[in-house]
């Protein structure tokens, strides 16, 4: 029979409880305390099935040439017209975008070429992008900032004096010529300057929205100063001086002015994510017929031996042939100290040569926790989720609106037989006025800003979406082995014939669990062959002609196996708070062996700070707790993965949770949760089903993580909030004719820059707790040259 609530399968006699059947205590005891209510639970993840991931392969480019958060949407209707990319998602913030493509269908060296058209330039991270944007913005500002003050000038010596009734228009008629025939004719040749050089962008813009068939804030700026300009251009013809080229002027200046130091802004908010994403793009050199071959990841084949020199990183996992050097390990194991390690020792990919020099021979499969890493950070900021995608749709039906307005208001006044010159100025006011660039920037700008701060304190933000899932939390889950302990298990007593010391070894080289890997370094003897991993009890194997069996006193049950009165009176005996893993043949077991596990340091006020505002629940696979029941609202032990993803989604029907956790046994729990935190020395596994990565041992560090998350939220609801009412209020001022194009172009441009400046403020001064960690790299130099501060293992660590 199958367990009632994880559907594994129940030990003959099973545990029974109110006519149902579970495979262990730790379920029994699930369903003792939420009822019926946590098999429905079950039920729905069995109708839901696995969350499989989108078909086809990702990459990841970088994008020059983005000028605001409309390119997002462009990008993507581009990019999904060629044949084989199935999903193209860009984020303005960061420059990038990822792509989601069959390589049966386009090859990827093919992708930067169906996004580089229309003004956009694509490439790799690898690839080294002409960066010609910041020189050319700054030209264009001090070209725009300086045409634009010499048509204010003539408009002040010549039109606005008669035009407010300061000087009558006979004290001009001396001067004639030069105020109404050449003056004009000098602005309409600065103008259009600006226009079509300083105001370039804007019209490529507005020309990619009309070509992507979406409309977006370039086009309302386009039409409003195409239309002041053509209109002075007829005006200054028939001789009126009803001239407008000031507020075409005006308009392009401040906008080119507001998007260069908007562009600064956002330059500062992923400096730091860039310079770590720049830092690994590894030249390997490969030892090859006597010389050097310099080859990327991609040509790498197990066996290849390559050379590491004094400060660059360690590519892939290897092991050491040669030499011996002082490895910075923190990225993968958060020990800030570096070690030595000498001929035959094994290297992680991600680590650092501090000193010395090393050849270092690939292992059986190219494999690099730190091109994990990247390619978590790579998700992150180029896919935009929640409120940014809420910002985006509200943003390009605003556009459509604002026209409709502007039109409607235009001729309105027109049939009520105002000027043609009153009914412009209030059209233009209204296009100009309208700002869907605040909804733009509200979210991406904020966001990227967050990234940064978190990868200063050694902490991953692996998903857009993390913000927005940390609202409204009420529980927090936390894993025993490995968050309140530090999963550094040792073997502490053994009971049994030397045989149990041999087998189970060589039974337990095939778990990735921390008692499995414990018992693995008793002996290597013996080779085991045809494995069965049980998820959270323990493993069996063939070893000497005979099934061997290592678990906890479940999997027995589970299998029906005995184990002898004598020897669980021994196991009694145990030092307290150690797992106790039996080992057995022949239908029995034999003996046992007893692990321990140490304590987190901190973790009681760790806990008692998280009781202050959530309920703390704690779990574990293990079947006893070592007294850290005591320090929690609520525990469950002996429970499976399966069983933890049921509490945490019965969880979740009382308010948001969030999971924390560190093996793969703890994925399908950090994937159910309303936010997953994968802590501490992370598997891939686990890391890639969180949403928050924090490495090393620092329990504060998820404190840390919780305020940054609220302080990212709380911004952004401001510059939303800021947006709204700006354009509640400044919308009206416009269509009432109240609002003068002049005005309406700076308050559009003060409105962007107001966001720009919110976003960008320390997002430290608004967390509670200070964000400072010794162990974490002091500056930006640091970064640079270790790349991140996060570790990553592979499933097979």
């Amino acid at each position: 029979m199958d367990c009632k609530l994880c559907g594994l399968p129940t030990p003959n006699p099973p545990v029974q409880q109110d006519g149902h059947v579970f495979c262990c205590y730790g379920c029994s005891t699930v369903y003792e305390h939420f009822g019926e209510a946590v098999l429905d639970s079950y039920k729905l993840i069995e109708e839901v099935g696995p969350v499989l991931p989108p078909e086809g392969k990702e990459a990841f480019l970088r994008i020059e040439g983005m000028h605001c958060a409309s390119c997002e949407f462009m990008l993507k209707k581009f990019g999904e017209r060629a044949k084989g990319v199935l999903d193209v998602t860009a984020c303005y913030a960061t420059s990038t975008a990822k792509v989601t493509f069959d390589p049966d269908i386009i090859d990827e060296s093919d992708l930067p070429r169906v996004l580089s058209h229309a003004g956009y330039r694509a490439g790799f991270r690898s690839e080294v992008i002409e960066q010609r944007d910041n020189d050319l913005s700054l030209l264009r500002l001090l070209t725009g900032v300086s045409l634009s003050a010499m048509v204010m000038m003539l408009y002040l010596a010549f039109f606005y004096p008669s035009n407010l009734g300061l000087v009558p228009a006979e004290d001009l008629e001396s001067m004639r010529w030069l105020a109404f025939y050449a003056a004009p004719r000098v602005m309409f040749l600065l103008t259009t300057v600006l226009i079509f050089y300083v105001g370039f962008p804007i019209l490529r813009g507005a020309w990619i929205g009309v070509r992507a068939g979406a409309l977006n804030m370039d086009n309302l700026l386009a039409i409003a100063v195409l239309a002041a300009y053509g209109y002075s251009i007829h005006q200054m013809w028939i001789g009126s001086h009803d001239l407008y080229f000031d507020v075409a002027a005006v308009i392009v200046t401040v906008v080119t002015a507001g998007r260069f130091f908007e562009k600064n802004a956002k330059l500062d908010a992923t400096a730091e994510l860039s310079r770590i994403i720049s830092a690994w793009n590894p030249k390997i050199r490969v030892i090859q017929d006597e010389g050097f071959v310099e080859k990327s990841m991609d040509a790498l084949h197990p066996g290849d031996r390559f050379v590491v020199t004094q400060g660059e990183f360690i590519p892939v996992n290897g092991t050491i042939f040669q030499g011996v050097g002082a490895l910075d390990e923190s990225l993968m194991t958060g020990e800030p100290h570096p070690v030595t390690r000498g001929a035959g020792a094994e290297v992680l990919g991600g680590t650092t040569l501090v000193e010395g020099e090393l050849t270092v021979t690939v292992g059986e499969s190219v494999e690099s926790q730190m091109e994990a890493l990247t390619r978590i950070l790579w998700r992150a900021q180029s896919t935009s989720d929640g409120l940014l995608v809420m910002a985006d749709r509200f943003a390009r039906v605003f556009v459509p609106l604002v026209l409709v307005l502007a039109a409607g208001i235009t001729s309105g006044l027109l049939l009520n037989g105002a000027s043609t010159g009153t009914a412009l100025l209030a059209g233009l006011a209204t296009l100009i006025v309208s700002c869907p660039c605040t909804f733009g920037l509200a979210v991406p700008l904020t966001t990227a800003a967050a990234v940064s701060t978190a990868l200063k304190h050694g902490i991953i933000i692996g998903r857009s979406a993390a913000y927005e899932k940390s609202a409204h939390i009420k529980s927090i889950a936390l894993d025993k082995t490995g968050t309140l302990s530090t999963g550094k298990m040792q073997v502490t007593a053994v009971y049994g014939p030397p045989e149990v010391e041999w087998y189970s070894a060589a039974v337990e080289r095939f778990s990735q669990h921390p008692v499995a890997n414990a018992i693995a370094r008793l002996d290597a003897r013996y080779e085991a062959i045809n494995p069965v991993i049980h998820p959270g009890k323990g493993a069996e194997a063939l070893v000497d002609g005979k099934r061997v069996v290592v678990g906890s006193q479940t999997l027995f049950r589970l299998l029906n196996w005995t184990i002898p009165d004598q020897l669980q009176a021994q196991v009694k005996g145990a030092p307290a708070g150690g797992v106790v893993s039996y080992v057995g043949w022949a239908g029995m077991a034999i003996g046992a062996i007893v692990t321990g596990d140490q304590p987190r340091p901190g973790w009681k006020k760790f806990v008692a700070e998280l009781r202050q505002q959530y309920r703390v629940v704690m779990l574990t696979g293990a079947e006893r707790t070592d007294g850290y029941e005591s320090a929690v609202d609520m525990h469950h032990a002996g429970v499976p993965p399966e069983t933890k993803a049921v509490i945490v989604r019965q969880l979740r029907e009382e308010g948001g949770v969030v999971m924390i956790g560190d093996g793969s046994n703890d994925g399908p729990a950090l994937a159910a949760a309303n936010l997953g935190i994968a802590f501490g020395v992370p598997t891939s596994l686990a890391a890639d089903a969180a949403d928050l990565i924090i490495p090393g041992d620092r329990l504060d560090r998820i404190t840390i993580a919780l305020d940054l998350l609220g302080s990212v939220r709380r911004r952004v609801h401001q510059n939303i909030g800021w947006a709204l009412l700006y354009n509640a209020i400044a919308i009206p001022l416009a269509l009432s004719g109240m609002l003068n194009p002049l005005f309406a172009a700076l308050a559009m441009a003060s409105s962007s820059i107001l966001v720009v400046w919110n976003s960008s403020r320390s997002l430290e001064q608004d967390s509670w707790h200070v964000l400072q960690d010794e162990a974490c790299p002091s500056g930006p130099d640091d970064w640079s040259r270790l790349g991140s501060k996060v570790p990553l293992e592979t499933a097979g660590t």
